[in-house]
């Protein structure tokens, strides 16, 4: 189980890694607002996203559960880093259906509902 102290630190840390990737966004800098994402994936969910992605197979999730500790509050980090990454790059299908998948598979697992998850699985449906 993952400490309260430890979700905080990564929960506050995403929020500022986010606002610099939607100004890099915003900047029309692409390159760099993903590279901030896969930095942050690397260093709090020691998850190369690029990796993740490039080898995504129907048992990535039960391997980021054994392999890699993963509990709920993992995935949601996780989901959010997928969910920006895809939306630097709108053409990348793949990275979509991961996306989706790492959502419905926290709608299904997760107790507490989320609004924003529901419309971002209409998003991108």
């Amino acid at each position: 189980m993952i400490k309260k102290d430890y979700i905080q630190r990564c929960l506050d840390e995403l929020s500022k890694v986010l606002a610099v990737v939607l100004k890099l966004k915003q900047n029309n800098e692409p390159e760099k607002a993903d590279l901030q994402l896969d930095e942050f994936g690397a260093n709090f969910l020691s998850v190369n996203l690029n990796q993740f992605t490039e080898n995504y197979n129907e048992n990535s999730i039960e391997e980021l559960i054994s392999n890699h500790q993963f509990e709920l509050t993992h995935f949601k980090i996780l989901e959010e880093l997928l969910y920006h990454k895809y939306s630097l790059n709108t053409d990348n299908l793949a990275l979509k259906k991961i996306t989706l998948d790492i959502m419905n598979y926290l709608s299904k697992t997760d107790k507490d509902f989320s609004f924003d998850r529901m419309n971002r699985i209409n998003e991108l449906k």
